[in-house]
């Protein structure tokens, strides 16, 4: 199909930029961008992913259709000034009405759109729950958020729970939204093999907790000397976090970066780690249980407690218990039946959050603006 039978075929649905901070990243939020990006492209909208940094490459592939523009490396000596003259002319030039901001901090540029292009429907996508501890720009993103909450027209959030913490501090009622994150695997998968492996997928910073699942995995290496455990993902605490593994005398731990095949490491494990201090949402669990993988997860304020049915689908520990944690491995370790059992009821419960059912939610919102 070319270019102009797409836009006839097109002539109804509207124009949407999705506006993220670098869609070069490898992380949860960039995953989902291009999950729905893709979507709504498949779905016969024009869209436009607008990078604020980024050195022109996607880590998660893009559709044909989908526009990828980057700020930083086509105006590379532009100041605040500059980018919002940029993102000003692509809204304009995709004669886009609507603007999705993909990170709440990101407002600050949105706002000034909002002012600027009579008309646009502004969708404010937060991926940090309420209370979540920023160590960097808490003030800013405090500041943004109230403008966001005011002058937004809808804003998205992650969990249900979040959404009551939304609307009660906020009073945004009437435009709030909670929409999930989606599988971005087909859900339903039936695992026919498994390795003694442990998997763990993050980024590798404070929050996600990897410094505790290290703690945990001393406490069980030694007593099951046929297991293994590998953790994917890069990050500023990696070099931490090695240390800490030697330190420890860990000997069957891989940290494996980023890995464009992470399938393979899913379709491969026993079950899946998730030592995080503070959730969003938990994408890699939501990968992971695609594949048929129960998970052990600590149960923080947001995220694993609405993705994981506790001794169902998987096991939530109590925050910050590291003794548990390796407690509940134990279990997964010594058992296979249950492994089957778990991971069987894990895949079919991804089914929730299967791409087309997210989708529908997204061009509802959309639509019905």
């Amino acid at each position: 199909m070319d270019r102009g039978e797409w836009g006839r075929l097109d002539e109804r649905k509207e124009s949407i930029v999705f506006f993220i901070g670098d869609m070069s990243h490898s992380g949860g939020t960039e995953r989902v961008l291009s999950v729905i990006a893709n979507g709504l492209s498949d779905r016969g909208y024009p869209v436009t992913v607008v990078s604020l940094w980024g050195d022109g490459r996607t880590f998660f592939p893009m559709g044909r259709q989908v526009k990828v523009r980057w700020i930083k490396r086509e105006c590379p000596k532009a100041g605040i000034p500059g980018r919002l003259k940029f993102l000003c002319s692509v809204l304009r030039k995709a004669d886009a009405r609507i603007l999705v901001d993909v990170d709440m901090i990101l407002g600050c540029y949105s706002l000034f759109m909002k002012w600027r292009i009579p008309g646009l429907y502004w969708i404010s996508w937060e991926h940090f729950y309420y209370d979540f501890p920023f160590e960097r720009y808490r003030l800013v993103r405090k500041a943004v958020r109230r403008l966001a909450g005011r002058y937004a027209d809808r804003l998205v959030v992650l969990t249900r729970a979040d959404r009551q913490v939304y609307a009660g501090r906020m009073a945004l009622k009437n435009r709030i939204v909670c929409i999930h994150d989606p599988a971005p695997f087909d859900t339903g998968y039936e695992k026919e093999e498994e390795t003694p492996m442990i998997f763990g997928a993050g980024r590798l910073t404070k929050v996600k907790g990897f410094d505790m699942l290290l703690k945990s995995w001393k406490l069980l290496e030694e007593k099951y000397p046929r297991w293994t455990m590998v953790i994917a993902g890069c990050g500023e605490e990696r070099e931490a976090l090695e240390k800490q593994a030697g330190d420890l005398g860990l000997k069957r731990l891989t940290f494996a970066g980023n890995v464009p095949d992470i399938e393979a490491y899913y379709q491969k494990a026993a079950f899946f780690v998730l030592p995080s201090r503070n959730e969003g949402f938990g994408m890699a669990l939501l990968e992971a249980m695609c594949f048929g993988l129960p998970a052990v997860c600590y149960a923080c304020r947001m995220g694993p407690k609405e993705i994981v049915e506790d001794q169902k689908t998987g096991f939530l520990v109590e925050p910050g218990d590291i003794s548990a944690f390796a407690g509940k491995m134990e279990v997964l370790m010594r058992d296979m039946e249950l492994r089957r059992q778990m991971g069987q009821a894990a895949a079919r419960s991804a089914g929730r959050f299967e791409r087309e059912k997210i989708l529908d939610k997204w061009e509802s919102l959309i639509s019905g603006r």
